[in-house]
């Protein structure tokens, strides 16, 4: 009897552990990689810096400022800009263009710390310092928008107006508009922007010198710098900035490679701006079409470059204006390219800076944008214009210095040299993690299309099967058709994929009763071809991807299954209940056989 109690115990933890291990998942692997790349772009369509009307100062204001970055290893390793905190970017002016992430406290959508975007129409500081937030002690904060990722967060839209905060700003609509993504497990973001940022302002007007109460949502009576027109569809401001990865071209958008490089990007349309408005000698600086600073780093010697300029215009066309106080000055294209910039002098009034070339970032107008000869960082800012306006003591209300920037912006980007190799990602699983000889099992394959703009084409598949000594299998089946070759089925062409689409292969394997026990090790091989939009937004440009996953599943046993005791059918407890139900049984064996021979 005591024999037959300790069998049955040692049956049921046997079955327990093999039930176990029938439930188990079967192995799997997703395929991708990771390189180090990072960036940002961000502008403002109109910075005004150290005002000072009176006893109210205003120490900063920006109307549709954007910001987006991406750090592929994580923020926390990059840092930019003179003063900024560890893991945080700050542009020119000071002003934070990406806070240290994550900062949930700051905003709950701010949890990841590989992709940032934001966004505002009016921005204003009073006695702004360098804070690790994101501006934390600024005016309108309910317009702004943030996005952090991974997860993917957005688009986030905020949006108020109409606004009045007298003396400092008045607009009738200001919006703040974010989008951040990245991908937990490190596949790229590609055919669509990883992070973007929008900041659009409309009718907006700064520093009101008149004195005069217009009413508690009307436009100033005179303002210092009115960013509108007579015309409504010149009244809006939009500023938008964007990271995104591209395919290796040249500056002419010619083919230069088979991998990604990093584009940061801000475009920009701006409305008229009028300075000292309503007073005996304004000036009105019109800023015609949407200009654009683009960075691009490639990753391949001499294919880092900086491109910049107003959008779709020939070098006769007129792109500032500068008109009032005795002035009628227009300026095309040509006349603005390659100089360091065109200073206009209006004595008593303001000194006028157009038209310089790209620079450094914090350089002064005679310098020139940071490039690596290796291709792999690039980086400029730029200003479309820069005002600064002297005493005018004349006016109603005394007005000091006024520092003003039309069209600021700056880009930077940095990839790895050879730039950034995209993977298809590949999934591989098996239905069984254990098989006895005799047995089937079958590998599934996935190949996934992670582009957002494009269809995965020439899609192949080479899965290779290797085992440990011993262990014998024939290859019985597989879906779709494949060609076998020894150890190795081919999938000539499973494509094409969608974008966001996967599409499945199979294979049927089959374990002889005279295999021995051992492993299976098992890798999957995809290639394909991705045409997707480049840096210039011209023709798409053909890319290689390829991506692989290995796997080591199922286990061979060894031997066939035990056929000399009789398998009670399974009563729909699972395989831990009948663990713990066989350790019951075996205690209960023990404590018998201490009654007994207590008994004795």
């Amino acid at each position: 009897m005591r024999k037959r109690l300790s069998l049955v115990g040692s049956l049921l933890l046997v079955g327990a552990s093999t039930a176990m291990l029938a439930t188990a998942p079967a192995g799997a692997q997703v395929a991708s990689a990771s390189a180090n790349y990072n960036g940002y772009s961000t502008g403002t369509a109109v910075h005004v810096d150290a005002l000072t009307v009176g006893q109210t100062t205003v120490a900063d204001t920006e109307l549709a400022f954007s910001g987006a970055s991406v750090a592929s290893q994580g923020s926390g390793a990059i840092t930019q800009g003179q003063g900024a905190p560890n893991g945080a970017i700050v542009n020119e002016m000071g002003i934070n263009v990406q806070p240290q992430l994550p900062n949930t406290t700051l905003d709950s959508h701010l949890q990841g710390d590989r992709s940032y975007a934001r966004g505002s129409g009016l921005e204003i500081g009073a006695l702004t310092t360098l804070d690790p937030g994101v501006d934390a002690n600024q005016l309108l904060l309910a317009q702004r928008a943030y996005a952090s990722a991974p997860p993917s967060v957005g688009p986030i839209t905020n949006e108020v107006g109409p606004i009045k905060i007298p003396p400092a700003a008045y607009a009738s609509l200001v919006r703040g508009q974010a989008t951040a993504r990245f991908n937990a497990d490190g596949t790229c973001i590609a055919g669509e922007e990883i992070s973007n940022g929008l900041g659009y302002v409309a009718d907006a007007q700064l520093l009101d010198l008149s004195g005069t109460d217009t009413g508690a949502n009307n436009p100033f009576a005179g303002a210092a710098a009115a960013v509108d027109a007579a015309d409504p569809q010149r009244s809006v401001s939009q500023s938008r900035s964007f990271t995104k990865l591209v395919p290796q071209t040249d500056s002419q958008g010619n083919k230069v490679g088979d991998n990604f490089g990093l584009l940061s990007e801000t475009r920009m349309t701006i409305a008229p701006v009028t300075i000292l408005q309503n007073t005996p000698a304004p000036i009105t600086i019109e800023v015609l079409g949407e200009w654009d600073l683009r960075t691009v780093a490639t990753g391949i010697p001499g294919q880092a470059y900086v491109t910049y300029g107003p959008a779709n215009a020939s070098p006769s066309t007129p792109v500032v204006r500068i008109t009032g106080a005795g002035l009628n000055t227009e300026l095309t294209l040509q006349q603005l390219l390659g100089q360091q910039g065109l200073v206009i002098d209006v004595p008593g009034i303001a000194t006028i800076a157009v038209g310089e070339d790209p620079r450094a970032i914090g350089g002064n107008a005679t310098s020139t944008p940071t490039s690596g000869g290796d291709g792999t960082t690039v980086s400029a800012a730029v200003d479309v214009v820069r005002v600064q306006l002297l005493d005018t003591s004349p006016l109603p209300n005394p007005l000091g210095v006024l520092d003003l920037r039309i069209g600021h912006m700056e880009s930077r980007a940095q990839v790895p040299a050879g730039g950034v190799k995209c993977s298809i990602p590949v999934t591989k699983t098996a239905d069984k993690t254990t098989v006895h000889p005799g047995e089937t099992f079958t590998y599934n394959i996935t190949v996934t299309n992670p582009f957002a703009d494009c269809d995965l084409t020439n899609v192949k598949v080479v899965d290779t099967i290797t085992t440990s000594s011993g262990v014998k299998y024939t290859i019985t089946g597989t879906t779709p058709s494949g060609t076998v070759s020894g150890n190795t089925v081919t999938f000539g062409d499973i494509g094409p994929i969608g974008p966001h689409a996967s599409k499945s292969a199979t294979i049927s394997v089959n374990i002889p009763t005279s295999s021995k026990g051992g492993t299976f090790t098992n890798n999957a091989t995809a290639t394909g071809s991705c045409a997707t939009g480049s840096a210039q937004g011209g023709a798409k440009i053909t890319v290689p991807i390829s991506g692989s996953v290995t796997v080591t599943v199922p286990t061979v046993s060894g031997q066939l299954p035990a056929t000399g005791v009789e398998q009670l059918p399974r009563t729909g407890s699972n395989g831990t209940a009948m663990a713990f139900t066989g350790l019951a049984l075996l205690a209960s064996a023990f404590g018998i056989r201490r009654v007994r021979r207590a008994l004795k």
